[in-house]
């Protein structure tokens, strides 16, 4: 009787554990499509494409946000606990303020001065340290609104780490956050 009791129990747990494993499949299978149709359902305040991975900050995981507002100086790092993805954006004499959008072209509106600077990190990219810190370099920032508590942008262009001078890769994503 003993034996029976084990083998149901044995039993029991192997249907439960791969209809655990088949339902996580599923759901992972359901994320992947949605994100290649660009539905995927979820709170993300930041969602960044590059080097053939997709980076998520969510809304109610983000941080609360650095940033300063000042004389036309725009500082915004958005990161989350335990996220190893950050995205930092600076304006600086954009006058995005005042109009609350703007639209950039990337290196063209940093003839001169820097006024556009974008950049993100990701800690488990396997490079030397510098290199972990990813610029973009050359492509097209819209952003559709910012206010002090508020930004919403879109980006697409191409980027590499800090120091690499050759490698460039496509880099596009959007903020819709609220801080």
């Amino acid at each position: 009787m003993h034996y029976r009791k084990s083998y149901f129990h044995n039993y029991l747990f192997s249907i439960l554990m791969v209809g655990t494993l088949l339902f996580s499949c599923k759901n992972a299978e359901k994320k992947k499509v949605a994100a290649s149709t660009g539905e995927l359902s979820g709170n993300f305040a930041v969602e960044v494409t590059m080097e053939n991975k997709v980076f998520h900050i969510e809304q109610e995981d983000l941080l609360p946000a650095k940033r300063t507002f000042a004389n036309d100086s725009i500082l915004l790092l958005f990161r989350a606990d335990g996220n190893p993805f950050q995205l930092n954006l600076n304006l600086t004499h954009t006058d995005v303020l005042d109009n609350q959008s703007g639209e950039y072209s990337i290196p063209d509106a940093n003839a001169g001065k820097i006024k556009v600077d974008l950049n993100f990190f990701n800690a488990d990219r396997d490079v030397k340290r510098t290199n972990k810190r990813i610029v973009f370099k050359k492509g097209i920032i819209t952003i559709k609104k910012l206010t002090a508590n508020k930004l919403e942008m879109t980006f697409t262009g191409e980027g590499s780490g800090m120091i690499e001078r050759d490698g460039n890769f496509p880099i596009s994503g959007k903020i819709n956050a609220s801080y």
